[in-house]
């Protein structure tokens, strides 16, 4: 059985850069809002996302490489493409179960956006790092669990 996973660049940036928007808001360092310009990511930083983006695609991969049958790459990783999207398709055994497949995509975009707004928080909100880079690791675990579930068999019984 083949599962397709998609995860759109384009919409990853906006959730990144409505966090990073927000938690620049919240931050409480100022009231001249000079934090917000720090943390928020704006279309300027979007060559530094695209290197952070790379990397979740790259460790993606890595980790399922076992399952995978084909994963799309850019034609060009030095030109930046917002229109991207990241499909993995993995040939999956016969006890996995397809419910899971939906849950998946959306472990794994959850996965991209933390680990793209902690790599970004390295640079630009260091308090904030370690808390987005702990749920990123979580993410990436929900998505693990879920691939590596596999159903009970059921029992046939002859007629």
């Amino acid at each position: 059985m083949d599962i397709s996973l998609n995860i759109k660049k384009a919409s990853v940036y906006d959730e990144v850069a409505k966090l990073t928007g927000y938690v620049g808001v919240k931050t409480i360092e100022d009231n001249i809002g000079k934090a917000y310009d720090r943390v928020f990511t704006t279309d300027d930083d979007k060559q530094m996302l695209e290197r952070f983006w790379r990397e979740a695609c790259n460790s993606s991969t890595d980790e399922f490489k076992q399952f995978i049958s084909t994963v799309t790459s850019p034609s060009n990783s030095q030109v930046i493409d917002d229109a991207e999207i990241y499909t993995v398709t993995m040939k999956m055994p016969g006890s996995f179960d397809n419910n899971l497949t939906p849950s998946i995509e959306s472990s794994l975009y959850s996965y991209f956006i933390n680990t793209i707004t902690s790599k970004w928080f390295a640079i630009s909100n260091k308090a904030e790092t370690e808390y987005y880079k702990t749920e990123s690791s979580l993410n990436g675990d929900e998505v693990r669990r879920k691939i590596f579930f596999r159903k009970k068999p059921v029992r046939v019984i002859p007629t």
